[in-house]
Parts: C-alpha cells; sequence; structure tokens
C-alpha cells in the first residue's frame, strides 16, 4: 500500500469531484504475486427486497486521466431497478443489495483505485484469487 504522501501525491492527478457523484479511493495492500488476484467493483443501492429477483441498469465505465495513463472509473446508472413481478408471501422483505453489473479488475496495489458513483448509491468491492493453474485434456 503506498505511504500516505505518496497517496496523496497520486489522487492529485484523478479528479476531486464529479457533478452528482461521491468519490471513493479504494488502496489495496502489496501482495507477493497480485496476478492471482482480481478487484471486484459492485455499485447499487441499499433496500428492502422480498422474493422478488433484481438487477439495477449500468455499469462501470473506464475514463483516462489526461497525460498520466491513469484510469478512473465511473458507474454510469440512472438508478432504476428492474424486478420480477411474483406475489411474495407476507413476511419476506428483507433488507438488501441491488447491485448494477459488476466490474473485474487487474489486481494493482501501486496506484490508488479511483471510483465515482451517483450520489445515493454504493460502492462495495472485494478481492477474488485464483485456483490453480490445470491442464486441459486433449480429447
Amino acid at each position: 500500500m503506498p505511504a500516505s504522501t505518496d497517496l496523496a501525491k497520486e489522487l492529485k492527478a484523478f479528479p476531486a469531484a464529479l457533478p452528482g457523484h461521491q468519490r471513493h479511493v479504494i488502496e489495496l495492500p502489496a501482495l507477493a504475486d497480485e496476478s492471482t488476484r482480481k478487484l471486484e467493483l459492485i455499485g447499487g443501492k441499499a433496500m428492502t427486497l422480498d422474493c422478488n429477483a433484481r438487477g439495477m441498469d449500468g455499469g462501470f465505465e473506464a475514463q483516462d486521466v489526461p497525460g498520466w495513463g491513469y484510469t478512473y472509473w465511473v458507474l454510469k446508472s440512472q438508478g432504476q431497478v428492474r424486478s420480477t413481478m411474483m406475489m411474495c408471501p407476507p413476511g419476506t422483505e428483507k433488507p438488501g443489495f441491488v447491485q448494477a453489473e459488476p466490474l473485474l479488475l487487474r489486481y494493482n496495489s501501486k496506484l490508488p483505485v479511483v471510483v465515482f458513483v451517483p450520489q445515493g448509491m454504493q460502492l462495495r468491492w472485494r478481492v477474488w484469487q485464483a485456483g490453480e493453474l490445470q491442464q486441459a485434456p486433449v480429447r
């Protein structure tokens, strides 16, 4: 993970704000072999859910920082939730999270991951680890 002074210097290259969005910064710890990991970005809304399947419009779009060669991500979504229309039994409501199309990125601890998400939405993320490499049989 970059030192806080290095992080502040790196963040100066990125936009501080976008109209109608919140900026999120993810700092990933350095790993011995980062090629075996991926970072998943998940944008969406916390809301009350029932037995219906739900999804949200939109997905992440890459934006370049001119002159730096850096990339930041913007969740392009109107916050529209699509849902099946099944009759749900009473009492099936529960808190949940409805997500837009997630994005898998290369794991890179050398730079901060800067993501802009529309106001009223959330950013969640997780790290994926590759399994053991296997040889495919010829048939």
